[in-house]
Parts: C-alpha cells; sequence; structure tokens
C-alpha cells in the first residue's frame, strides 16, 4: 500500500523533513487524516535511517575544527616553496647573464683576432739564454748558487744541437737502463 499518488513526492520530503512553510502544513493536516501516507513516512523514515551516517565522535570533531586552517597553511607552505626556487633559479640566470655580458666581449675578441703563424724552429734564429742576461745579474746568480762561473768555451753544446751517445768521451758499453 503506497501514499497518495498527489502526495507521494510530500510523503519521502516530509520523511527527509524537507518540507517548509504552506506545504509543510497542508501535509500535515492530510497525514493526520491518511493512514497510507502516515505508513508511507513511517518507511522512508526507516530506509533513510539505515542510511544516515552515524553522529561524529570528539576526535572527529575536533578534527574538522582545524581542517580549513591546516590545509590553508599547507598551501602556503608550498606556495612558498614553489616561490623560493623560482627565485633561485631567476638569480642563477641573473648572474649568468652577467657573467656572458662580461666575458662576452672579450671572447668575441680572441675569436676575431688574428692568429700568428707558426714557422718551423729551424727557421727561428737560435738565442742563448746568456744574450738576455746581463753579466751582472749572471754573476750574482751564480754567488748565490755557489758555482763557479759559467764558462763558454766553445766545445759545448749549443741549444740547437743534438746529444748524441756515440760521443768519444763516453764509454761505447753504457746502458742507461744499468744506471736507474
Amino acid at each position: 500500500m503506497g501514499a497518495c499518488v498527489e502526495y507521494e513526492e510530500q510523503a519521502s520530503l516530509h520523511a527527509a523533513e524537507a518540507l517548509e512553510g504552506e506545504e509543510a502544513a497542508r501535509f500535515q493536516a492530510h497525514l493526520e487524516s491518511c493512514a497510507a501516507c502516515q505508513a508511507e513516512v513511517a518507511s522512508a523514515r526507516e530506509l533513510l535511517g539505515l542510511v544516515a551516517l552515524p553522529p561524529q565522535t570528539p576526535v572527529e570533531v575536533r578534527a574538522q575544527e582545524g581542517l580549513g586552517a591546516r590545509t590553508l597553511a599547507a598551501w602556503r607552505r608550498e606556495q612558498t616553496r614553489r616561490g623560493m626556487g623560482r627565485r633561485a633559479l631567476g638569480s642563477l640566470a641573473a648572474v649568468a647573464a652577467v657573467v656572458a655580458l662580461m666575458l662576452g666581449p672579450s671572447a668575441l675578441e680572441r675569436l676575431k683576432a688574428p692568429h700568428p703563424v707558426k714557422t718551423p724552429a729551424a727557421a727561428q734564429p737560435s738565442v742563448s739564454a746568456r744574450d738576455d742576461v746581463d753579466p751582472e745579474t749572471l754573476a750574482a746568480f751564480e754567488a748565490w748558487a755557489g758555482l763557479e762561473p759559467l764558462e763558454d768555451e766553445g766545445s759545448g753544446y749549443g741549444l740547437d744541437e743534438d746529444l748524441s751517445w756515440d760521443d768519444p768521451g763516453l764509454d761505447g758499453d753504457f746502458d742507461l737502463g744499468e744506471t736507474l
């Protein structure tokens, strides 16, 4: 047995306590005289009672009370962390730009500058180490080092000459491996 056809929807709404105003008063007046609608409202209330959530525990109430503030604080922390990362990346890019601006022109000049052509060693005139050192400095160095004065007898080897192991002053059986 169901509710009256014209009051079926109101019966469900009344069971859920969703009727208001004049409509609630009119259905209440009909409900006092109609047993079928009373049974329908009771059945709907029983069904809604089975699916209703249990009342919240005190722990759940406390957790919900601070939920908005905790969520907002976590969001702000995340935004701050992202902002710091962006600022660090921006600073690094600025430093790289400054370094590029400082080094860029000199690097371009080095690339544009003509490179000297290297001549073979035989074509270059040989320069003795003694030619560019004045005798006074050389004597001071020899005195400091405790050496006998360097003499050029003309029999020494020049800078461009190869040393040969076939020198008559050396023993013919000389083996470098034996001395090491």
